[in-house]
């Protein structure tokens, strides 16, 4: 049975553990084929939430159809053995402690920032997020403790008031906006590409880097391990984006800041890719499973030249959080860095 408690470390710190009777367990094949069980029931129910059953059967039929198609691909490649893939390896404790020295010659001001244990477990308990979020427990295949723990943290970067007008980019079918909307009242919408063009009601479809709402018309805009995902020159489009839509004092929040020693496009080659345009100077690794064709991972020079100095030029006051307790949350977190900008 699946139990949550909490223990405090040598750190004196509030350490949330989830998972299985006697600890926690790393993810492992057999829990493969129960975290989609879990994240396609989250999935359809959180659609028909949100929109309604017939949307709700559209969007699972979809992920039928492309999951029946990376199976295809992968055991063709099996049967072929048309491909070594080369491992994905996360940036290590060292590893990150020089990219933050990296950042912090490029003049970058940067905070360390220790996440709330017990904060974070008593959200946790008190948002009633759904159990099967995110395909369940990390430890089981899944990502809910990630994806909740970026809500958490975002929420305390952001300071969210209720006269907000918040917008979750790339929101997806997330559940961030309507825990915002309930606990704290703020007027929240969402944004994606897999919207409907245009503005209707809280949902705004189309381009993150072209959004169809006026001038100032936001307080925060958050992004939730997403702009990673932005091919091409939207990234920094979307940095213009973002100056314009923001009302003055505004703050803008990107969650996790991915970043490695050496800038890197991951893929996964059991999806299709076709028009994906690699970043110039980028190392390109294969990640079967991974779920997404396309995802940056910036080192200090490609991240200062593709955001950090376009933000300066239009005069954002620009942050980078150093989380330096992620692991000691959950030992499978990869919420390392977090990006804020405030518009003066």
């Amino acid at each position: 049975m699946l139990t949550e408690s909490s223990r405090i470390n040598e750190a004196g710190e509030t350490s949330v553990q989830i998972g299985n009777k006697g600890g926690l367990k790393q993810p492992k094949s057999r829990h493969t084929v129960k975290s989609g069980v879990r994240y396609f029931t989250n999935l359809i129910t959180t659609v028909a939430d949100q929109r309604d059953y017939s949307t709700a059967a559209n969007v699972g039929r979809e992920f039928l159809a492309s999951e029946l198609v990376m199976m295809t691909r992968f055991a063709w490649q099996k049967l072929s053995r048309s491909k070594k893939h080369q491992p994905w390896i996360a940036p290590s404790q060292q590893s990150r402690e020089e990219i933050k020295d990296a950042l912090a010659r490029l003049g970058t001001e940067i905070k360390e920032y220790q996440i709330d244990g017990s904060g974070f477990r008593a959200h946790m308990e008190l948002s009633q997020y759904p159990s099967y979020y995110a395909g369940g427990p990390r430890e089981e295949g899944g990502a809910r403790e990630m994806k909740l723990l970026e809500y958490f943290v975002s929420l305390d970067l952001l300071n969210i008031q209720p006269t907000d007008v918040v917008v979750d980019i790339a929101s997806n079918w997330s559940v961030f906006p309507k825990m915002v909307q309930e606990e704290i009242g703020a007027e929240v919408y969402r944004q994606d590409l897999i919207y409907p063009m245009g503005r209707n009601g809280q949902w705004i479809g189309g381009n993150a880097a072209s959004m169809p709402v006026p001038d100032g018309f936001a307080d925060k805009l958050v992004l939730h391990n997403a702009f990673e995902h932005f091919e091409g020159t939207s990234d920094t489009a979307f940095i213009t984006e973002a100056w314009r839509v923001l009302k003055p004092g505004g703050l803008l929040c990107i969650l996790p800041l991915f970043l490695r020693e050496s800038f890197t496009n991951l893929t996964d080659p059991l999806v299709s890719r076709r028009g994906v345009v690699w970043d110039k100077g980028a190392q390109v690794v294969e990640q079967p499973w991974w779920h997404n064709r396309f995802g940056r991972f910036y080192d200090a020079a490609a991240l200062n030249e593709r955001v950090l100095q376009p933000a300066a030029n239009l005069g954002f006051n620009t942050t980078i959080y150093y989380v330096t307790n992620a692991e000691r949350i959950h030992p499978l977190v990869y919420l390392n860095f977090a990006l804020v900008m405030q518009k003066p």
